[in-house]
């Protein structure tokens, strides 16, 4: 290449560089100012009570795509412990618990199923001509190749305490890529594919924040207060925040402008006060009757509702059904226990874990407090409680008659009736002095297991 062309290329490149220079500067001149706010949404579905989950192996409609399915289970896994909500327990251990014909319920809250349903994939070449530029230089014909996959699969939620579902929900993934020398994977794009895809399970499953723009507002209607609304936007994009708020704050006051309010508003939500957005857009819309404000009341107000929403879970004390209702159980029995008590707490559900669990619970709880218990190791009670067991004629005179031998004042019967949904912890209190029922537990709600 001689000087001559160097040079003309040389200023060829700089003009174009110039031109585009200017383009940045009109467009970056003409754009509105944007900043970015944080919005706490709530998940799409409702998990509350889910503290604990498992993820079981997903499976697939086709054997081909297997390997889909194992990714799937893994990158689901990854997914839901990044929420920072759950907790994940193992999957292998819930599959034996299930074979095994052994509740779930005490040691994982929900599992993650899950079915990869559709994967397919299309190859494409595209081949150009070969062609020759105005120096003489041919360049030959080339050969793109093109690979084109979908991947969808579905997943549902099962609760382990009735066994309800939560779902199925449906999701399609699709990724293209092209190459010079050979077709791009097409495994290697459905597994990209499937990513994306399961990146938007945490926003099903637990809330999030979203970060979402903000434009201002311009003056357009008083062009005496123009120079106040810039030297506004120059504390913004400084990121004085504050200082910007005060400025339009006063410019509203002074001046009525709405821009002005609405650009506060945004500075508002900026620095973490929807709230205090929310009022002064309304006092605004009272104050002006500018339409135009009510579209941004409404999403402040549908901001708030959804902040609240997810304030309400983190608050939630997500227990788990042994924990819960041992609480109800010592709040209840309590209330009517005779003064100066001992008490002697009777498994009526032999061989339930669960049974066994509140009762130790209980036991305790009632040693630190002071409470005076039966002792559960005495040899003559143990056989007792045995004989009662094994003949199955447990009735209240014969309870009390144990129970008074024992030195117990009162006796808190425990057991479980029903199935499913309806299975329900059942308590009663016998007083031994009067020999009659002091408690009885009932159907609400607060007793479910």
């Amino acid at each position: 290449m001689n000087k001559s062309t160097t040079a003309a290329e040389l200023a060829a490149h700089w003009r174009t560089i110039t031109l585009l220079a200017l383009l940045v500067l009109i467009f970056t001149g003409c754009a509105k100012p944007v900043v970015y706010v944080q919005v706490d949404r709530p998940a799409q579905l409702n998990t509350s009570g889910i503290k604990r989950m498992a993820v079981m192996p997903f499976t697939a409609d086709e054997n081909a795509y297997s390997f889909l399915a194992q990714y799937a289970t893994s990158a689901v896994a990854d997914r839901v412990r990044a929420t920072n909500r759950f907790t994940l327990v193992d999957a292998s251990e819930v599959a034996r618990l299930r074979q095994s014909g052994q509740s779930v319920e005490n040691y994982v809250d929900a599992m993650f199923t899950g079915r990869i349903t559709r994967a397919v994939y299309t190859r494409d070449t595209k081949t150009s001509a070969g062609w020759t530029d105005k120096k003489g230089r041919y360049y030959p014909p080339t050969t793109t190749y093109y690979t084109s996959v979908e991947v969808e699969f579905t997943y549902s939620i099962v609760r382990a305490r009735d066994g309800s579902l939560i779902g199925p929900i449906s999701k399609r993934g699709v990724k293209s890529a092209s190459d010079g020398s050979g077709y791009p994977s097409a495994e290697a794009l459905m597994r990209d594919a499937l990513a994306e895809q399961i990146n938007t399970i945490g926003r099903d499953i637990a809330p999030y924040t979203s970060r979402e723009a903000r434009t201002f507002a311009e003056e357009k209607n008083n062009s005496m207060i123009k120079d106040e609304m810039k030297q506004a936007m120059e504390h913004v994009k400084a990121q004085n925040y504050k200082v910007a708020l005060e400025a339009y704050l006063r410019i509203y006051n002074q001046h009525k402008s709405v821009a002005a309010a609405e650009n506060a508003a945004i500075l508002y939500e900026a620095i973490g006060d929807p709230e205090a957005a929310l009022s002064l857009l309304q006092k605004v819309y009272e104050d002006t009757g500018n339409p135009n404000l009510q579209l941004k009341i409404s999403m402040l107000n549908k901001n708030l509702e959804d902040k609240a929403k997810v304030e309400n879970t983190d608050k939630e004390v997500v227990q788990n059904p042994t924990d819960r209702v041992t609480a109800v159980t010592i709040e209840e029995i309590q209330k009517v226990l005779p003064s100066s008590a001992v008490v002697w707490f009777y498994n009526n559900s032999p061989g339930n874990t669960m049974v066994e669990a509140i009762v130790d619970n209980l036991t305790a709880d009632f040693i630190r407090k002071g409470i005076s218990l039966v002792d559960r190791q005495n040899a003559a009670l143990v056989e007792e409680e045995q004989k009662l067991h094994v003949s199955g004629a447990v009735n209240d005179a014969e309870i009390v008659r144990i129970g008074n031998a024992a030195g117990a004042k009162a006796i808190v019967i425990i057991g479980i009736t029903g199935s499913g949904a309806m299975r329900r912890l059942q308590v009663r209190v016998l007083d031994i002095e009067r020999g009659v029922p002091i408690f009885q537990s009932d159907t609400n709600e607060k007793w479910q297991l």
